[in-house]
């Protein structure tokens, strides 16, 4: 903002206050929200200022213009929220016609604030990328130990349906919304990070990975979830498969701390393999029961391999 009132300070512009303006409303708090919303400015206010000097070159009665500045009026601002570059494309003509009406031109108005937005663009652009850059890459290390501790309580807070009784489903509940939250989260990570440079964009493959894997545990904890809260589905021989599932928490909580340390060299941690303690035959239950519990124990080693290979 400093910037941008002493650039407009020495330009002779009669509305430079539309370069403070463009920079207060371009900046945010990271640099691919910033591009974004960069362009769509840009590319409203040139599309909005030819039609609106189209509007004014075609219509010149000042009920029609009216009626066109009030319904331009109402679409700019209904928009602001869902569609920014709509926004804007429908506020420049509403501009232009209301200094239509004040007398003070339209061509001239549509120049300046043309060029005013972009030297406001370009200054909340460089104020991004140089001054204070805020690369998504510099907070994933937190994002991906929080999408592991989500799921991790997900996970405890599942099989607490199955290894206790009178289970309260509320921390359940709350636990499955907190991984929905870290999901989506980590998953907006990702996209924004494509909007950075290709030097900022780092780990992309691993990130990529690490989000699928996260994505298809907690598919695995929701459909094991179903089995006992939608199908009423009981593991008779569930003491046989805690094994797993205690392995499958000691798994997530080694990848959490592999991504906050150097890992020297790879580890060896095994896979738990179910043991037919009592000796009585599996029913079919039993078995879908011990695939998920197992399908979710291979899925949570293989998160674990991943962080061992990624240094943050």
């Amino acid at each position: 903002m400093l910037i941008g009132f002493l650039v407009a300070r020495n330009l002779n512009f009669s509305h430079s206050y539309w370069i403070l303006l463009t920079i207060l409303v371009i900046s945010k708090p990271g640099f691919s929200l910033t591009k974004e919303r960069n362009y769509h400015r840009i590319i409203g206010t040139i599309i909005g200022a030819f039609i609106g000097m189209g509007i004014l070159h075609y219509i010149h009665d000042k009920n029609t213009l009216f009626i066109i500045l009030i319904l331009f009026m109402i679409a700019g601002y209904s928009f602001q929220r869902k569609n920014y570059v709509v926004s804007v494309l429908f506020m420049m003509p509403y501009i232009l016609i209301i200094f239509e009406f004040l007398g003070m031109g339209s061509i001239s108005i549509a120049r300046e604030r043309i060029y005013d937005t972009l030297i406001g663009s370009g200054i909340a652009f460089f104020g991004s990328y140089v001054l204070f850059p805020n690369w998504e890459h510099e907070k994933l290390k937190e994002a991906m130990m929080d999408m592991i501790k989500s799921n991790q309580w997900y996970f405890k807070e599942v099989t607490k349906l199955y290894f206790e009784k009178g289970f309260d489903l509320t921390n359940y509940k709350l636990a499955r919304k907190e991984v929905y939250v870290k999901t989506s989260n980590l998953a907006s990570m990702f996209q924004r990070m494509f909007s950075e440079p290709k030097s900022k964009q780092v780990h992309m493959k691993e990130l990529h990975q690490f989000t699928v894997l996260n994505h298809l545990l907690s598919s695995y904890i929701a459909s094991l979830s179903l089995y006992i809260k939608e199908h009423n589905f009981v593991c008779v021989n569930y003491q046989d498969i805690k094994p797993i599932a205690d392995n499958t928490v000691y798994l997530l909580e080694k990848a959490g701390e592999n991504l906050n340390k150097k890992v020297e060299e790879l580890s060896n941690v095994p896979l738990i393999r179910r043991k037919n303690l009592a000796g009585i035959p599996l029913s079919d239950t039993d078995i879908v029961i011990e695939e998920q519990f197992d399908l979710i124990q291979k899925v949570s080693y293989d998160i674990f391999k991943l962080t061992e290979k990624i240094e943050i």
